[in-house]
């Protein structure tokens, strides 16, 4: 396959999960989530592999959904496979290596999918949907921030830097970037030495109690869905968000 959008790699027992979109910052297009939902899967049941590395080919990580494709039927489907499901179906640990930027859906593969998070001095992230008029799942980043730090960073749409995502608990470990996949290794090595049997367990436990506590039934989350999502999703508003972003101008909200 010429220039596959997803590379995946063993070396001494670490996977290298690899984003490989660069002249489009590694932007979450259909295929791209598709191959990661099917990556996760791999490593998981990949016999040679007891922890993944998660990085962005080029000068991002992540640029977050791909709104140039947005529209096209599916798309919303494939973008739910992108991220890894921790503590239900994937128990390895996955350590994201980030730098440049995670906007958006790329900030919650550097967040959710990654169980520990090195990032690069001068990384950013950002969570710009209310800038583009857009919105996917909200409760899943909850427990990863205080709240008044999710709501600045949410409402606001501000990027935040490295350093500052480290004293909100978002990321483990910053670094200078040119050190960046050296310390992830590392960070890997040390898994790699202990009980994977225990870090199964510890994985699925810690995420259950978060699950827990952010949804306590599938009720909840529909109703969020139907309630607030959904219509969201449908309005003039997101096409006009859409559109504004591709066009490169402000966007115009109605809030319709």
């Amino acid at each position: 396959m010429a220039n596959p959008v997803l590379l995946y790699e063993v070396k001494g027992q670490i996977a290298y999960i690899t984003m490989n979109r660069p002249e489009k910052r590694n932007a979450l297009s259909s295929e791209l989530c598709i191959e990661l939902g099917k990556n996760w899967e791999r490593f998981e049941q990949d016999p040679d592999a007891r922890v993944a590395i998660l990085s962005g080919a080029g000068k991002a990580f992540c640029a977050g959904a791909d709104l140039a494709g947005a529209q096209e039927p599916g798309y919303l489907e494939a973008l739910g496979q992108a991220f890894a499901p921790n503590g239900i179906t994937v128990f390895k640990p996955i350590i994201g290596a980030v730098h440049g930027f995670a906007v958006g859906a790329g900030f919650g593969l550097a967040v959710r999918s990654c169980d520990l998070t090195i990032a690069a001095e001068g990384t950013q992230f950002a969570f710009p949907e209310p800038r583009v008029g857009v919105v996917g799942g909200i409760v899943e980043y909850a427990p990863y921030m205080p709240l008044k730090a999710t709501l600045e960073f949410m409402l606001t749409g501000e990027p935040m830097s490295a350093q500052r995502a480290y004293e909100v608990g978002l990321v483990n470990k910053v670094v200078p970037e040119a050190e960046l996949m050296t310390e992830a290794t590392k960070w890997a090595e040390i898994l790699i030495k202990n009980a994977p049997l225990t870090l199964r367990a510890l994985k699925f436990s810690l995420y259950k109690v978060v699950t827990d506590k952010v949804v306590t039934d599938s009720s909840k989350a529909a109703r969020e869905f139907d309630e607030f999502i959904r219509p969201q999703l449908e309005s003039e508003d997101v096409q006009e968000g859409i559109r504004a972003f591709l066009e490169k101008r402000e966007p115009r909200f109605k809030g319709k």
